[in-house]
């Protein structure tokens, strides 16, 4: 941090006073204003690089001096100090995206350890700002030595560069709006334009040799590279090719391939398969069916911080993390549809991590049986960390809300804790992804965040409810709705969801929409089932805690009517594994 410079505002003069002496030793600059009104005239004089500020002052408060500073920088980084009592000025952060949150009582090691976590972010995203105009770059040169094409879902082409008008002798304005079969040479060509359309929809990839004619009659051969570009959603938007003029080259190899009467069918047969597997600019390496590296190309070695002969003979599998069946399931893959495309998480020398987006390709001999392994990466490393410290951001964010919730309505920490666990253990085990079961648990914590607008009488009342009551109780199901679906993040809209729909009965009795089976979302269904099953296993201010197997009775009583019937096959089918999750954060 001893680059950075930091705006701390706090009208409390001991507290301003105790934290500028400490924050004084750790950063390059520090302004400290006493109130949002002298906070937000010294951000417009230094423009600081991080703004520490507490809520309720005299004058301006901390939340208004936020709205003006976000006028002025939207992208400002902002810590809001707040109190437990504070829960109508935490929504309005959220309103202005504010990220970053410490209650009080301030713990100044968190306040360092924060302020270290944003300043390694900033620096992140500076070097994903960089990497971004280097891209522009790149695509710029890509533009001028390549021959490009981009496609429309028509089949209309849509832009060629010059190159490929001086290569085709068409001027722009005659190929514009023509069909990407327009100037196809037909002899030979039908199988591989087939193959073209079919593999490029499903692989989002093809590359290969294409023969066409010039706008004189001639003919020209070009090595392509055709890529499905996806939008946000993962639908197709346009197809761009790539081409290196190859005419010389397979001229001269049509002339020499004639000369020593060779087979062709082996020829174009090898040429086919290694032309799919070679990607230029790609970290590479080869492998046989055990896994043991044959060779490696610079880039991988350089990724890893090896060198290329200390890789060979090195099994890939044994630098591969957490792959369990690992080459089973890579073989079976490549085995069924040519090739494997994942994300592997890679030990480098020296036990350096490294996240590779990886395709591997078999390579197969004329037999058609796997001769080797063709794997083709690139590192994502610093991408994968990025949005690992966004979704970080929004943890802290609903781990205090949640705890919010949890002082309002007199429930233990131990409660969410231990919803969130066991609802991540249901959802990998009902087979959702890792990430998405991940997402469960931060986003859990949530489901009752609704229940700050019940009056207190109500909420912690020790005996059964009325009617009336009730009726008041069940508003905390929309009101928890209302108060996240504003924000449109990731985590936060999954927690909205949850907060509206963990109160749906599978049959359809529920409340408030009525939901019917798998029109429940399954974040909300399996929260559900959890929830009752901590509230069950747990003494509350209205009842005792009950025993295991009247909790099991229940469950199978309410299978299919209150709950997943399958989700209930599984959660019994654990069950010791979800005890022992349970008791680790049991009360005492």
């Amino acid at each position: 941090m001893s680059d950075i410079r930091v705006l701390y505002v706090e009208d409390d003069l001991e507290t301003r006073e105790e934290l500028q002496s400490i924050l004084e030793l750790y950063v390059a600059e520090l302004y400290t204003a006493k109130n949002g009104k002298e906070g937000l005239a010294f951000y417009k004089q230094y423009k600081p690089d991080i703004v520490v500020t507490d809520i309720q002052m005299p004058e301006m408060n901390g939340l208004s001096m936020a709205a003006d500073i976000k006028i002025i920088n939207p992208e400002q980084k902002i810590v809001v100090l707040s109190a437990y009592n504070d829960v109508e000025y935490l929504f309005r952060a959220l309103e202005l995206e504010i990220q970053h949150y410490i209650t009080k009582p301030i713990s100044v090691e968190r306040l360092l350890n924060k302020l270290s976590e944003i300043t390694g972010q900033m620096n992140l995203a500076r070097e994903a700002e960089q990497n971004r105009k280097l891209l522009e770059q790149y695509k710029l040169l890509v533009d001028e030595k390549a021959i490009v094409v981009k496609v429309d879902l028509n089949g209309n082409i849509t832009y060629v560069n010059q190159h490929f008008c001086e290569l085709s002798g068409y001027s722009e304005n005659e190929l514009l709006g023509r069909h990407y079969l327009f100037g196809f040479e037909d002899a030979g060509q039908q199988d591989i334009l087939d193959d073209l359309k079919q593999t490029v929809m499903e692989a989002r990839k093809w590359k290969g040799l294409l023969k066409k004619k010039t706008k004189a009659g001639g003919i020209y051969v070009v090595d392509a590279s055709v890529i499905a570009v996806a939008d946000p959603d993962n639908e197709v938007e346009e197809f761009v090719a790539l081409m290196v003029d190859m005419t010389e080259v397979y001229e001269k190899f049509e002339r020499l391939a004639l000369n020593l009467k060779q087979d062709l069918s082996e020829q174009k047969h090898y040429l086919r398969e290694y032309e799919r597997a070679l990607e230029v600019g790609t970290s590479l390496c080869v492998i046989d069916t055990d896994g043991k590296i044959i060779s490696a190309n610079r880039n991988f070695s350089a990724t890893l911080d090896y060198k290329v002969d200390e890789l060979i003979g090195q099994s890939l599998w044994d630098l591969v993390q957490d792959c369990t069946d690992f080459k089973e399931r890579i073989l079976k893959k490549v085995g069924e549809q040519g090739f494997s495309s994942r994300i592997m998480k890679i030990t480098g020398k020296g036990g350096l991590l490294r996240t590779l987006s990886t395709v591997i390709v078999g390579i197969h001999n004329q037999q058609g049986d796997i001769h080797s392994l063709m794997s083709l990466s690139h590192d994502i490393s610093e991408a994968i960390q990025l949005n690992e410290d966004i979704i970080e951001n929004q943890k802290d964010l609903i781990y205090v809300l949640g705890e919010v919730v949890e002082n309002r309505s007199q429930e233990t920490g131990s409660h969410i804790k231990r919803v969130a666990l066991i609802s991540e253990f249901l959802a990998l085990k009902y087979g959702l992804s890792e990430e998405y079961a991940a997402m469960i648990k931060v986003a859990s914590p949530l489901h009752d965040i609704g229940k700050i607008g019940i009056p207190d009488n109500i909420l912690n009342k020790p005996d059964k409810l009325s009617d009336s009551e009730f009726q008041i109780m069940k508003k905390h199901a929309d009101l928890g709705f209302q108060l996240l679906n504003k924000l449109d993040k990731p985590l936060i809209k999954m927690a909205a969801t949850i907060a509206h729909e963990h109160h749906e009965k599978y049959n359809g009795s529920g409340y408030p929409a009525g939901l019917v089976g798998e029109h429940i979302a399954i974040e909300a269904r399996i929260v559900s089932l959890v929830d009752v099953f901590d509230a069950l296993s747990t003494r509350r201010i209205y009842k005792e805690s009950w025993p295991d197997q009247e909790i099991i009775r229940y469950l199978i009583q309410n299978k299919g009517s209150q709950f997943d019937p399958e989700l209930v096959d599984l959660f019994l089918e654990n069950f010791d594994e979800i005890l022992h999750i349970r008791d680790q954060f049991k009360e005492l």
